[in-house]
């Protein structure tokens, strides 16, 4: 199972970046298979070139350089996850900017019909400041979306989602800072059970005074998520509880001995390690350690904690 807790840090009460703290195990019947995966990652954005020969179009050309990085984090069955990742990664990582019913747009590998064709093109269209605004939070939601999407609409093909939802349970994260107002934003997506489709993926925005868990169900438990968000967004000053008991409620306690200005993605990341210290002891491995505290910031993700 997995542990990822995502949020918006803050200093000085403006939006600096997001974190990403996240466990690394990977089990199956409580038997740990592999550790140090690494479930947070990076990925490219990039539009496809335009070659022009003179006002003529010859064709889309594959640039080297990223036009934008956003951040995955994810969880679930790793094998149909790992799937979906491909699908985000080539859908992100081939935009074809193209122009429709007046407005320049961004089309999708699959969208060929909305690709531009070749053909004369005015000299003063195609320019950098009509491209460069096309890209932004919203769209790279709605694209992440769409990949997850084109591996749900396949696997229907091949079997009942409906009757082997488990095999296709996942979630995601997806953290991005926006090409257009340099804003943070954050997305969560669940594949959900659908009575129709077997099987749809559910989207929601994550507002800036939440956070966002993705994982086994044990952590999403109302105690355990009060202390999440109390660590993310209460006092800057906490103090250790007088009564405390070894349960799953309190096994956490020493993590309210900070004292002082800590930001938030530094406390979770100690939240989420208390909790592996505790389900570790207890002879539970659904989330273990090595885990990374990792912050998306300009465009950079990098991993900014890590315990062995």
């Amino acid at each position: 199972m997995t542990l990822v807790i995502a949020g918006y840090s803050y200093g000085d009460f403006e939006q600096e970046s997001i974190y990403f703290a996240s466990d690394s195990n990977i089990t199956q019947n409580n038997v740990v298979m592999v550790n140090g995966f690494k479930k947070v990652i990076e990925v490219p954005i990039k539009m496809q070139g335009l070659s022009f020969s003179g006002e003529w179009f010859n064709g889309y050309y594959h640039k080297s350089k990223n036009d934008a990085v956003c951040a995955i984090a994810f969880a679930g069955s790793t094998l149909v996850a790992q799937h979906m990742i491909n699908s985000i990664k080539n859908h992100l990582s081939e935009l074809y900017p193209s122009y429709r019913n007046g407005k320049y747009i961004l089309a999708m590998s699959c969208e060929g019909s909305k690709q531009l064709r070749n053909g004369d093109y005015d000299d003063s269209m195609f320019l950098s400041k009509h491209l460069n605004s096309l890209i932004n939070a919203d769209y790279i939601s709605e694209v992440v979306e769409h990949s997850i999407n084109a591996v749900l609409d396949r696997a229907r093909k091949h079997t009942s989602m409906g009757r082997y939802f488990s095999a296709y349970e996942a979630e995601f994260i997806l953290g991005i800072q926006c090409p257009q107002d340099r804003k943070y934003y954050l997305y969560k997506y669940e594949i959900v059970k659908d009575p129709v489709l077997g099987a749809v993926v559910k989207k929601a925005i994550i507002r800036r005074n939440t956070i966002a868990m993705i994982g086994s169900g044990k952590f999403k438990q109302s105690h355990f998520k009060s202390e999440v968000f109390e660590a993310a967004l209460g006092d800057r000053i906490f103090t250790k509880s007088a009564h405390q008991t070894l349960s799953l409620t309190h096994a956490y306690n020493s993590f309210f001995g900070t004292h002082g200005f800590v930001y938030s993605g530094k406390r979770i990341f100690k939240l989420l390690n208390e909790a592996i210290d505790y389900e570790n002891s207890t002879g539970s491995n659904i989330i273990g350690k090595p885990s990374g505290l990792f912050e998306l910031q300009n465009g950079i993700l990098k991993r900014v904690g890590f315990e062995q």
